[in-house]
């Protein structure tokens, strides 16, 4: 198997699921109220939420510029997981104190 497909099977899945996470954590973020985080806090948290998206559409667009021969950092995929972890324990505390919520939470 050639390097471009095998990264291209591991990759392409992956860079799907940072875009559907990250939009669903800045949703949640610009859409609810976070009474248990400050405001400054939940600010700031999607403000590295979009960062991170804009960290995203960059490394995507890199990786499809070389034909899906170049890598994405490994560093930057685990920021990245450690952010949407971050905003998934945000996710759940707010389903915990607000169990009757339709919010497209994370």
């Amino acid at each position: 198997m050639s390097k471009a497909k095998l990264l291209r099977q591991i990759l392409g899945p992956l860079l799907d699921d940072y875009h559907y996470w990250f939009e669903r954590c800045r949703r949640f973020l610009q859409e609810e109220t976070l009474d248990f985080i400050s405001p400054e806090v939940q600010q700031s948290l999607l403000e590295r939420v979009l960062a991170a998206q804009a960290e995203l559409q960059a490394a995507e667009a890199l990786y499809r510029l070389s034909d899906n021969e170049v890598g994405i950092d490994p560093a930057l995929m685990a920021k990245w997981h450690r952010l949407l972890m971050e905003c998934a324990e945000l996710g759940r505390r707010f389903r915990q104190l607000h169990p009757s919520s339709d919010s497209s939470d994370s």
